[in-house]
């Protein structure tokens, strides 16, 4: 199997949308044009990809291919039903990288949730453990949102039932609170302290503050209303996008 790069998921077109994209009555916009710049540009069309100037430039997992993004048709792609045989949940986790690729021996396993709002709702973290189940077995954990009194994790025993409830080991259960990691902050495409939270750069953060090499296990959720193509052409033009194994955004 040629396991693709990244997996660009647009989870949903339309608020609410009960009807895949492309069927009859439902207008998509300019998603799936949008998804087609950005295929081709990951593709490496005028990317900067240079992974002499990493110090642990061996990709991880080493079934991906760096260049290329899985290729998904709106009808698959967008949301749709939430329920049924053709829901969301039984369409788009068979894509997921992991069902596909061994995390295992990267240096390093990191998840990091843009937007994550709450913890345990059904758009949280917690919930994404149910339908991506390779990353309850994850090292680092980072959860970001620019609302304050949203995110906040359970008290601890609460906390480890759930997460066991999941599928998380005993073990890793109740160690979930020290690798994970909240910060307020708008995620955007370039870093401005001046905002209300401050605004991190993508890029800034991945680099910078986490440290984050090719050699490392990334998959990021990214749900930052309607900047996630700013962010996304930004980690092109600066070659950052090197660190990502998965992105599924909205």
């Amino acid at each position: 199997m040629n396991v693709r790069k990244v997996t660009l998921a647009l989870l949903s077109g339309l608020a609410g949308a009960q009807n895949a994209c492309g069927t009859a009555g439902v207008n998509c916009g300019e998603a799936e044009a949008l998804q087609t710049g950005i295929a081709q540009q990951w593709s490496g069309f005028g990317t900067p990809v240079k992974l002499g100037t990493w110090s642990r430039p061996q990709r991880c997992p080493p079934e991906t291919d760096f260049g290329r993004l899985e290729d998904l048709l709106p009808q698959k792609h967008f949301r749709g039903p939430l329920s049924g045989p053709a829901s969301y949940f039984k369409r788009v986790p068979p894509h997921y990288l992991g069902h596909h690729a061994n995390f295992s021996k990267c240096e390093r396993s990191v998840y990091i949730d843009v937007g994550a709002r709450e913890f345990d709702s059904k758009e949280g973290m917690l919930s994404t453990f149910a339908v991506y189940p390779q990353l309850l077995g994850f090292d680092e954990f980072y959860a970001f949102e620019a609302a304050s009194g949203f995110y906040k994790l359970p008290p601890q025993p609460d906390l480890v039932r759930r997460l066991q409830r999941q599928g998380m080991s005993a073990a890793r259960a109740a160690s979930f609170a020290r690798r994970h990691f909240f910060l307020q902050a708008f995620i955007g495409a370039r870093s401005n302290p001046s905002t209300t939270p401050p605004t991190l750069g993508f890029s800034d953060l991945l680099k910078t503050m986490l440290g984050l090499q090719p050699a490392d296990a990334v998959v990021v959720k990214m749900d930052v209303e309607g900047y996630e193509y700013d962010i996304v052409r930004t980690l092109l033009a600066d070659g950052t996008h090197a660190l990502i194994d998965e992105i599924l955004l909205e």
